[in-house]
């Protein structure tokens, strides 16, 4: 397995550039120009295709190509469209193409970013990568997977991948709404191989996220952390929602205790789940599906009980 010990002193996350995040420089100087696959594009994961397929084209430097799979073909298309069209506007030129199947994927890329909508999925798609890898061209890959997973689920996906020594996995949830990903402002946590997060670090920070958090070696940790966040997002919304609900009831109004809490906690963040609340806007196609937030919360259900920790916020 892939899980290597992580110095002391290493936990201070950094924010924005590359000399400000938990790792050292890279060993090797020059440029050295990788071949980025994506595996599934949605808000999140195509945001961060995007994000990052602009800055490499815009910093000489990052002369990575990029080669996109989705299982809707048509948004992988629209990706790279977006991306080509901003291109043309600002400057720019990058390889990126649409790929017809995850085996083109794993066959041309050095690193693939990884980002799909349930543990059983992320399972899947790695014992297809690790089957794919036998075959493909022989070259060391790292393997990215962005998605909120169960921690023995993280677990089992680096067991299955690192089999191979020419793989390596970076277990790399995010935190973040659409709009934040789609500004770079995201918050990436990390964990796994050590070269690899490193690498990972300084691809992602500053082209698709403003912030680094290494959780060290071990992955399943990492997932537990991203667990742990949400569970405050989700427990936060709970609140919000209650006393929004008796500010109507005892004649204050929504609007007042919005505009309080706007003074009280400054929070972006808290201020925007307010006010989605206070204009009955619970537009998905602006935040998350409400599938994928039930099974995160019957994912900290369960991590609370396997742990014997009260989350009654949570299970309400």
């Amino acid at each position: 397995m892939s899980h290597s010990p992580h110095a002391a002193g290493h936990l201070t996350p950094g924010v924005l550039g590359h000399g400000q995040i938990p790792y050292s420089e890279p060993g090797t100087p020059g440029n050295h120009p990788s071949t980025v696959g994506f595996i599934g594009v949605g808000n999140i994961g195509a945001a961060i295709a995007r994000n990052l397929a602009v800055y490499a084209a815009k910093h000489k430097g990052d002369s990575h190509s990029f080669v996109i799979y989705n299982r809707t073909k048509a948004k992988a298309e629209k990706l790279v469209s977006d991306v080509e069209e901003r291109l043309a506007a600002h400057g720019g030129i990058i390889s990126i193409k649409v790929a017809d199947t995850v085996d083109e994927v794993v066959e041309a890329s050095d690193i693939i970013i990884a980002s799909t909508n349930c543990d059983e999925s992320s399972i899947n798609l790695a014992k297809q990568i690790a089957e794919l890898v036998k075959t493909a061209k022989p070259r060391v890959r790292i393997i990215v997977e962005t998605s909120t997973l169960y921690p023995t689920a993280a677990g089992q996906i680096d067991s299955i991948l690192t089999a191979d020594n020419n793989t390596h996995f970076v277990a790399a949830p995010v935190f973040g709404a659409p709009q934040a990903a789609k500004e770079g402002k995201l918050i990436l946590c990390l964990a796994g191989d050590y070269a690899s997060k490193k690498k990972i670090a300084y691809l992602l920070v500053p082209a698709a996220a403003r912030k680094c958090i290494d959780l060290g070696g071990n992955v399943e940790k990492v997932a537990a952390f991203k667990l742990l966040g949400n569970s405050f997002i989700v427990g936060t919304l709970e609140l919000l929602a209650e006393t929004h609900t008796f500010a109507e009831k005892i004649g204050v109004g929504s609007q007042a205790f919005h505009d309080l809490l706007g003074d009280l906690f400054p929070a972006p963040p808290v201020a925007g789940y307010s006010k989605r609340i206070l204009t009955d806007d619970f537009d998905a196609s602006n935040g998350f599906q409400i599938d994928g937030g039930l099974k995160d919360v019957h994912h900290m259900q369960r991590l609370a009980t396997e742990h014997q920790v009260p989350i009654p916020i949570i299970d309400i």
